[in-house]
């Protein structure tokens, strides 16, 4: 392809071809977003799905073809998003998924731009409807358009986005809301991209497009199928069409070839029906997206990702055309491959779904994407913590330190700022009556991050591009956790960076119906204990993939464990278990904010007050694994922890 031309303003127009899409760059400068698009290939930047949730009333697995009126489906395609690029196929994706689930017994909400602006209200009044019946046993959300991703979390950008921060629908809240709702099968479904803005993003919160609700403890909660068009971290492609001025998101004309013209491996029957199940699409889908995008352009890859909690009998369509023979073919592997793999040569075993690969791709891929390195970095950051004799402290690699402090304004030691040589430091917690503390790290460009000091244990802290990548707790060699420890640290170091990993490259994941992701988190339970203790940075990890695997019980089992062990209340583990709702936490959890940046989108979801201080520097949030705030959010920081008194 020949250098592209970049200009501001409108697009450029690319030559025609049998195929065409446009890479697009943003690039923010004071309010005014600057658009530049590259001849050659169009991408489209959404995210993943979102849905519902309200009062527990009721929750029927989908066995067979449900009544009309207990099928609900809220369609959206935007193809303009404020300043952005306009896209192509995102209404017409739409309408052919709309036409397609009415014809299937839905009750089809469309929203399309076409006439008038999407907006967050109008999605959540059409969700909200169909969730407050309390009647419907699936509910479809489809969307299509641009999106972005923000660390751990994800944006559908409606029609006033990027400008109007509210104008964009949170897609990690509703997913986690969607597992809270009253219907028992809630199905998600995007043709858009999860990779990365080229604008400033961190002011971007959302909206939640579903009334608020809580979990009913012993009612089997819903279960929640994701379909999304690509992996965590990569675009979503339009196609041109042949002789025609027509655009097509590849992802939805797969998506409803599958009930076109199906595979003979992926038609079951329930209640008589021939359909094709949200299981057996998940593999359809992985398998022939990539195949198709490449015969339209060889270098072009994209691979679906999806995650099915429901039954083999949930499906959303019958099979609507004659069965085709299937085509061997190379079956491409992807991340969620690699990850699955390596948790099955564990102790541990695996946690989602095992595809048949073969070996030396795998290892390719783990290799190019440097998902092995990663994890071998992890490994080598904490090996400092290990010579680290003070009863209580922390271990930086990757940044200066300039500060450290705790509740009540009390300053801490570094014992080893480093230096630009050596980016390395050292920090010595006072244990004062053997209760969690929070604690503040102040780095040299006055970023930093606030994380629970816990008496008898080094955290471990590895920054990388200006963000907190990941960390961990292991025993102080002066304590007397340390020779217990000893015996297990070499499986808990590989496990922790494993899943430290996953959970970086957004693969960290427990799949399967319910049973089987029960058996897999009674697994990984069995694996992250210390005798009679839980390993606190897998107790987080493991905390989070449950509560994303929507298994409350499981992260309930976790929280009540370690707070007993820890004597004291972790505050990712007591909002994951929802014992923080509708009450101002400063002084109940250490510290008074989400560590794993992925908690800071459960905050509204489960309907936590926090500090002044801390809304405010919220806005300063980085992209990283854990949270890390820039120098004006952690100025906020430092004065909320002035206040606070553990």
């Amino acid at each position: 392809m020949a250098a592209p031309a970049l200009r501001a303003g409108r697009p450029t127009t690319a030559a025609k071809s049998d195929w065409q899409t446009r890479k697009c760059y943003y690039h923010r400068v004071s309010n005014w977003v600057l658009r530049y698009e590259v001849a050659g290939m169009r991408r489209r930047d959404v995210l993943a799905g979102g849905l519902v949730w309200g009062q527990l009333l009721a929750a029927r697995r989908v066995l067979a073809q449900p009544a009309a009126s207990t099928r609900g489906a809220v369609v959206i395609g935007v193809n303009k998003t404020g300043n952005l690029p306009v896209l192509r196929a995102a209404v017409s994706g739409a309408k052919s998924i709309a036409q397609w689930l009415t014809t299937e017994g839905f009750e089809v909400k469309l929203i399309t731009d076409e006439v008038t602006p999407v907006t967050g209200v109008a999605l959540r009044a059409a969700v909200t409807e169909f969730v407050n019946r309390g009647t419907l046993t699936q509910l479809v959300i489809y969307f299509s358009g641009h999106g972005i991703a923000f660390g751990n979390n994800e944006f559908w950008l409606l029609s006033g986005a990027p400008d109007d921060v509210n104008e964009a629908v949170s897609l990690t809240e509703c997913v986690a809301l969607a597992g809270r709702s009253a219907v028992s099968n809630v199905v998600i479904i995007c043709d858009a991209c999860r990779s990365n803005s080229d604008f400033d993003s961190s002011l971007l919160h959302g909206t939640v497009i579903f009334p608020l609700g809580s979990y009913i403890p012993g009612r089997p909660s819903p279960e929640v199928d994701r379909f999304f068009s690509t992996r965590p971290g990569a675009p979503s492609y339009e196609l041109r069409q042949k002789a025609a001025d027509e655009f097509q998101g590849i992802f939805t004309e797969t998506f409803l070839d599958a009930f076109r013209n199906p595979r003979p491996d992926m038609v079951s029957t329930v209640g008589g029906v021939s359909v094709v199940s949200n299981r057996k699409l998940k593999t359809f889908l992985l398998d022939e997206v990539p195949q198709r995008l490449r015969v339209h352009n060889a270098s072009l890859a994209q691979y679906p990702d999806a995650r099915i909690e429901s039954p083999d009998s949930a499906y959303l369509g019958r099979v609507r055309g004659s069965v085709t023979a299937a085509v061997e073919q190379p079956r491409d592997v992807t991340l969620v491959d690699v990850a699955a793999h390596q948790f099955n040569r564990t102790a541990v075993g695996a946690l989602a779904s095992l595809r048949k690969i073969d070996s030396v791709r795998e290892l390719e891929v783990a290799s190019n994407t440097g998902f092995n390195a990663a994890q071998q970095s992890l490994i080598v950051a904490k090996q400092p913590a290990t010579t680290f004799n003070a009863p209580t402290g922390f271990s930086v690699t990757g940044a200066q330190l300039r500060e450290a402090w705790l509740a009540g304004g009390r300053q801490a030691q570094i014992v080893a700022p480093g230096n630009g040589t050596d980016q390395s430091g050292l920090v010595n917690i006072p244990v004062q009556d053997g209760s969690p503390m929070t604690a503040a790290l102040v780095f040299a460009d006055g970023s930093g991050t606030v994380l629970a000091a816990l008496p008898g244990f080094i955290g471990s802290l590895t920054v990388r591009n200006g963000g907190v990548a990941d960390v961990t707790y292991a025993p102080s060699p002066s304590s007397r956790r340390w020779s217990e420890y000893k015996e297990a640290g070499p499986r808990l170091d590989q496990l922790r960076a494993l899943m430290a990993t996953s959970a970086q490259f957004g693969v960290l994941r427990i799949e399967g119906d319910r049973q089987t992701r029960s058996a897999a988190a009674s697994r990984l339970a069995d694996q992250i204990r210390v005798l009679k203790g839980i390993d606190p940075t897998l107790g987080i990890y493991a905390a989070y993939a449950y509560a994303d695997a929507n298994l409350p019980q499981q992260v309930a089992s976790v929280r009540s464990f370690m707070a007993g062990d820890l004597e004291g209340e972790l505050f990712d583990l007591a909002l994951l278990a929802d014992v923080l709702s509708d009450s101002r936490i400063s002084e109940r959890a250490v510290p008074f904010c989400p560590m794993f940046s992925q908690g800071w989108q459960l905050i509204r979801t489960r309907n936590v007050v926090l500090r002044d201080q801390v809304l405010r520097a919220r806005d300063s949030l980085r992209s990283s694994l854990w949270t890390t705030f820039g120098p004006p959010g952690m100025k906020l920081m430092l004065e909320a922890l002035a206040t606070a008194s553990r």
